[in-house]
């Protein structure tokens, strides 16, 4: 993306990114976590009414911005940043980014097959692993960067500038269920 290009490694660049994904990498384990006790709840729940439903597990996708809305801590402010913002949140625009979240590794919790440890959760392979690809890789090797800030850098329409800003998060849970009849 062509704005990405105009970062620069500042300091404050340093810990607005490093603010940026350590509060995303805690929406996720939160989330993951809530996935997980949602995903118990109904299984106990079917179990305890007899239901025939067969229960597939919770779906999470996790969105930026309080509601999906624009940031308010971004200084770029006005109306032309909020209709991009919208731009940016049109599925036929970025189409990946709505159907998946900022997280399309991490979609939820359907059984212990998907029980992962935080490092696996964040898609790093040890403590020094760091998704800074297009970056540079001197100044934020130590940012420890995870595979979801990757997804939104590398894999939707957003800049850097779009989401570093952003320290709220709307989440939307889904129970997935099926039958046979």
């Amino acid at each position: 993306m062509l704005l990405n290009q105009l970062f620069k490694p500042t300091a404050e660049n340093y810990q607005l990114l490093k603010e940026f994904n350590e509060t995303l990498k805690g929406v996720v384990n939160k989330n993951y976590q809530q996935s997980k006790e949602l995903y118990y709840n109904t299984k106990k729940m079917l179990a305890d009414s007899g239901s025939s439903l067969q229960f597939e597990g919770v779906e999470c996708k996790i969105f930026l911005g309080k509601d999906r809305q624009y940031s308010k801590s971004n200084p770029f402010q006005g109306e032309e940043s909020e209709m991009i913002w919208e731009i940016l949140n049109d599925e036929g625009y970025n189409d990946i980014y709505c159907k998946y979240g900022c997280c399309m590794s991490f979609d939820g919790y359907h059984g212990e097959e998907d029980d992962k440890t935080e490092m696996e959760l964040m898609g790093l392979q040890d403590a020094d692993d760091c998704w800074n690809e297009g970056l540079d890789r001197e100044w934020s090797y130590d940012l420890h960067l995870h595979q979801h800030f990757h997804n939104l850098y590398d894999h939707t329409s957003f800049s850097i500038f779009d989401f570093i800003y952003v320290r709220d998060f709307y989440t939307e849970f889904e129970l997935k269920f099926n039958q046979n009849t």
